[in-house]
């Protein structure tokens, strides 16, 4: 926490981390291998890795036919 009582965004590589209570109620920037993905921790995320919560490819959807 800051002076003005504001939690701070703690910026983190470690994808692998596992959730503890502790971490409930914190925001993590959690890397993606691209850019920082910002990750608020809550209750039912304990005992899951952040990287789980940080996607690292993006879904564009199946090939298909095209809607005309």
């Amino acid at each position: 926490m800051d002076e003005s009582g504001k939690k701070a965004v703690i910026k983190t590589w470690s994808r692998a981390s596992m959730i503890s209570p502790d971490f409930v109620g914190h925001t993590f920037a959690v890397h993606n291998g691209n850019k920082f993905i910002p990750v608020y921790v809550t209750e039912n995320m304990v005992g899951h890795k952040l990287g789980e919560f940080a996607p690292t490819r993006t879904f564009r959807g199946h090939a298909g036919n095209k809607k005309k």
